[in-house]
């Protein structure tokens, strides 16, 4: 339908939905407003566990998972090679990178979870991590600000209403109808931009005190998870270690040369929900894992 053939009628209308339930959807659409990198969509649908976790030991740039399909003399296929190579290893937005490496997307990725698995298996940690999810999250901040803003509002609407009511009853025949008539009309209006603020703020707050409440649910799916990791780990699909993965790691680097004794891993960085500090676990000893770990609020 053309806006020309809009039927506008001024007046008092039933609505549609309930002011209830429209700032019920508010507050969802706000709280699912946060969108995600889109990652792991190429031809094949492979999913690469690590892309954009592994960083490059040059630029510092993102690694992200590709394939290597090579063809033997005959024209037959070798067996496909999958591999992590930094994303500006060739000219990608003006930059280029100058390491060529392709490192064995298996290798790495049965590493990490390796260093997971003796991270978790020890006995302080699964205790910690226990304490974690019996922890509940403070909303009292938030609650009282959702407060302020409803107490606001009920006050908004309340002048809205007596400055309704005061224009209803005005004399038209007062020598000063117009002048007062436009007073309350102007005070009207700006009430009605009041409240439209005030009701943006409290869809926000309320947004976010379910933000902080879903983020509290899935700090505890991620730390049940983690104390049985190794038993989860080998039943996921590649698309569930891949959401693990994003939950749990913020950063892995990697040696510019493969050690020695075989060793690409460098250091793992965390990014735990509802833990103030990250943990990073340095790989840089040949023999042993090393962790530091704050877990308090």
């Amino acid at each position: 339908m053309e806006q020309d053939n809009y039927l506008l009628v001024d007046g008092l209308h039933e609505a549609l939905v309930s002011e209830e339930l429209w700032h019920d959807a508010q507050v969802k659409l706000v709280a699912q407003a946060k969108k995600y990198e889109k990652v792991n969509h190429g031809k094949d649908n492979k999913v690469h566990l690590l892309t954009g976790l592994l960083k490059c030991p040059i630029c510092g740039a993102g690694m992200y998972g590709n394939k290597s399909v090579k063809h033997k003399a005959d024209g037959t296929k070798y067996k496909d090679f999958y591999y992590y190579g930094c994303k500006h290893r060739t000219m990608t937005r003006g930059h280029k990178c100058d390491y060529k490496k392709q490192i064995h997307e298996e290798l790495l990725e049965t590493a990490v979870a390796e260093v997971i698995t003796k991270l978790v298996s020890n006995p302080k940690f699964a205790a910690l991590m226990q304490q974690k999810i019996s922890m509940k999250v403070d909303t009292s901040a938030i609650e009282q600000e959702i407060a302020n803003y409803e107490k606001q509002l009920r006050q908004s609407y309340s002048i809205k209403s007596r400055l309704i009511e005061e224009i209803d009853t005005l004399d038209p025949d007062d020598k000063h109808y117009i002048k007062r008539k436009a007073d309350l009309d102007d005070r009207l209006y700006k009430m009605y931009d009041k409240i439209e603020d005030t009701e943006s703020l409290l869809i926000e707050a309320r947004a976010k005190k379910t933000a902080i409440e879903a983020e509290k649910l899935t700090a505890d799916n991620i730390y049940k998870v983690l104390i049985y990791f190794d038993k989860l780990y080998a039943v996921m699909d590649d698309a569930e270690r891949r959401q693990l993965m994003e939950s749990l790691i913020s950063e892995i680097h990697i040696f510019e040369e493969r050690k020695p004794n075989g060793q690409w891993l460098k250091s793992i960085k965390f990014k735990l929900p509802i833990i103030e500090e990250d943990m990073e676990i340095s790989l840089d000893n040949d023999a042993q894992v090393e962790s530091i770990v704050c877990l308090a609020r």
